[in-house]
């Protein structure tokens, strides 16, 4: 038992040590053992939680007094200054869908800034509490302006694996130049091996795409979509990138009909979308104003879509999912460039040098200001 718990607290402490243990044992077993025991102990750990913490307050990442979105006097590019309201271009307010576990944090939208990040507010945040029976599941989301900033997709320099594109053209770096500009970086999807989801960044397909699969991607226009490829194939085709995820959470205003049975195995071929784990999730409003993050501790695929329904995402797909994988994260500039730093909810395990200096190993996204919002 000492061991087992050393073992669970060594895997939550140190960043690489979980998946460097959970593909080790892979190579030698395959993923399916590997998909039980993950399973197991998840399930294991949710049964104490059940029983040890189901009369918790409503677990919560920040209060808005730590943010208060106060009016900010910032340059007008003429020399002098110009006061702008925080909360201006944020989403609407909405109504937390579990009124018995939702704290006062639900349904309200908080400024989210770098730490010397000047200029209008891009991004919000807020937290939501989806699971009646778990005060303990919350998702912090986080909302971003597209008509202020760009969204990029990175490779990483193994994953998503691929015969076709060589190493030495997947740094897996953000590219150089772009410091002045970053703003946030997150996490990307599914190893190849889990699912086998398609990716592309302009001409270099890593993975073929799958019809079945949800697909986030940006046109020519720099529109952005989510939506099943198979609905949209001839402009997933035109797209300046895309990457491919597990069928879509929600889909034109629907949550996916699997998301009706809380048990199902739709969304991970790791662990199954009913297994009760760090999960991540990206969406895009109905007028497409604005893109959602989502990452949630302690939730099912079921009740991640229903948290990223609640804030506004008419169309919503699931990313990368398990306890080492998904982060964002906020950058800082100084004099050796940016930095990683501030993570949106507290125990995201990072380095200061995460995107911009060490390679990551699987894909990403960043963010950028665009220039007219400077």
């Amino acid at each position: 038992m000492g061991s087992t718990a050393a073992l669970w607290i060594a895997i939550h402490e140190v960043p690489w040590l979980g998946p460097t243990l959970a593909d080790g044992v892979r190579s030698v077993v395959g993923p399916k053992p590997v998909a039980w025991a993950e399973d197991f102990v998840y399930g294991a750990e949710d049964w104490v939680n059940l029983r040890t913490r189901a009369e918790e307050k409503p677990k919560t990442f920040w209060t808005e007094t730590d943010v208060e979105p106060i009016p900010t006097a910032i340059p007008d590019g003429k020399g002098g200054t110009k006061v702008v309201d925080p909360m201006a271009n944020a989403p609407a307010s909405f109504t937390p869908p579990q009124a018995t576990v939702a704290s006062d944090e639900d349904g309200k939208w908080v400024p989210v800034r770098g730490p010397h990040e000047v200029g209008e507010v891009v991004m919000w945040k807020s937290v939501v509490h989806p699971d009646p029976k778990r005060p303990f599941a919350a998702v912090a989301v986080v909302a971003v302006d597209r008509q202020k900033t760009e969204l990029h997709l990175v490779a990483g320099t193994d994953e998503p694996k691929s015969r076709e594109v060589p190493r030495s053209e997947r740094p897996g770096l953000i590219p150089d130049g772009t410091d002045p500009s970053l703003i946030a970086a997150f996490n990307g999807g599914f190893k190849a091996m889990h699912g086998n989801y398609g990716m592309r960044i302009g001409d270099a397909t890593f993975i073929p795409p799958r019809d079945i699969a949800c697909t986030i991607g940006e046109s020519s226009d720099g529109t952005l979509a989510v939506r099943t490829f198979s609905k949209a194939k001839s402009e997933w085709e035109s797209a300046l990138w895309y990457r491919q995820t597990p069928p879509c959470l929600i889909e034109q205003g629907e949550p996916n009909p699997g998301l009706l049975f809380e048990f199902n195995k739709n969304w991970g071929a790791a662990v199954g979308g009913d297994t009760i784990i760090r999960r991540s999730a990206f969406g895009i409003s109905k007028d497409g104003r604005h893109f959602f993050y989502g990452l949630g501790d302690a939730v099912t695929a079921q009740s991640i879509g229903r948290a990223m329904l609640a804030v506004g995402a008419y169309d919503a797909a699931q990313l990368d999912v398990n306890y080492s994988y998904p982060r964002f994260l906020l950058f800082d500039h100084g004099e050796g460039g940016a930095s990683a730093t501030h993570p949106i909810i507290p125990d995201i395990k990072y380095s200061p040098s995460e995107y911009v200096r060490t390679p990551a190993q699987r894909d990403f996204f960043y963010i950028t200001k665009k220039r007219e919002a400077s």
